[in-house]
């Protein structure tokens, strides 16, 4: 089982409690640091293993393994407002 089990998050350590498992997915990595998955960037920072994990990537977790968890870019920025007009 994954008891005793932590793993970094952005420098933060995050252990069975929190949720780590033995096996998870880009999306569970991305929850533990509070980035919605539809705006996660995981990149898997440890030894050999380094490079992107996507969200519905299932990967197995070593003990200690970093992971550091940025948002997407968005640019331009806003959708179009929707205007209400009101008769007085």
């Amino acid at each position: 089982m994954a008891e005793g089990i932590h793993i970094f998050v952005n420098r933060r350590k995050f252990e069975a409690g929190d949720g780590v498992q033995e096996q998870m997915t880009g999306s569970q990595i991305a929850a533990l640091v509070d980035v919605p998955a539809d705006n996660a960037v995981i990149r898997r920072d440890t030894g050999s293993d380094k490079g992107l994990v996507a969200i519905a990537d299932t990967i197995t977790v070593k003990n200690g393994d970093h992971f550091l968890v940025t948002r997407k870019v968005v640019e331009g920025g806003s959708r179009g407002a929707i205007h209400e007009s009101r008769a007085h």
